[in-house]
């Protein structure tokens, strides 16, 4: 009984395998799962017991396993570019400065207005007269409450 659900169970095995072998966070599952798939299926083989699911399961398996190693190592970095080669190319000084001076024209009218407002306001704060305190804080008691605050 047991040698009929062996093929069964390494082909089962070997799909899980094949399953989680394309995603980097899984793929470590699809090596070992797949190996120990391949394991299940070899001793299937040996026994003697359905050739064609066994035989399928051994293929699937190692193609899960081989491909799971290959993401992993495509995650890890190998086969990118070399520490000499720059992935992301710097533009040249003249490209930069021609997009800030772009930029410095597109935004020239709002800064320089802003400017105007920020120079009225320090005008006025600069001519008007300085602000009394209110006669309750000089005695020491609470200050008084903003018009209309705390009545009813």
């Amino acid at each position: 009984m047991a040698a009929r659900r062996l093929p069964l169970a390494a082909l089962g095995f070997a799909v899980a395998a094949a399953l989680s072998s394309w995603n980097p966070l899984s793929a470590p599952f699809g090596v070992i799962v797949g190996l120990v798939a391949a394991v299940l299926a070899v001793r299937a083989l040996v026994e003697g017991s359905s050739r064609a699911a066994a035989t399928t399961a051994l293929c699937l398996s190692l193609a899960a396993a081989i491909v799971s190693g290959m993401v992993l190592a495509r995650t890890a970095g190998l086969g990118r570019r070399g520490p000499g080669e720059s992935i992301v190319t710097a533009p040249s000084g003249e490209g930069v400065d021609a997009q800030l001076d772009a930029a410095a024209e597109r935004t020239r009218a709002p800064r320089e207005g802003a400017q105007r407002e920020l120079q009225a306001v320090e005008k006025r704060e600069s001519a008007a007269p300085p602000r009394s305190v209110p006669p309750s804080s000089e005695r020491g008691g609470a200050p008084a409450p903003p018009s209309g605050a705390g009545q009813r």
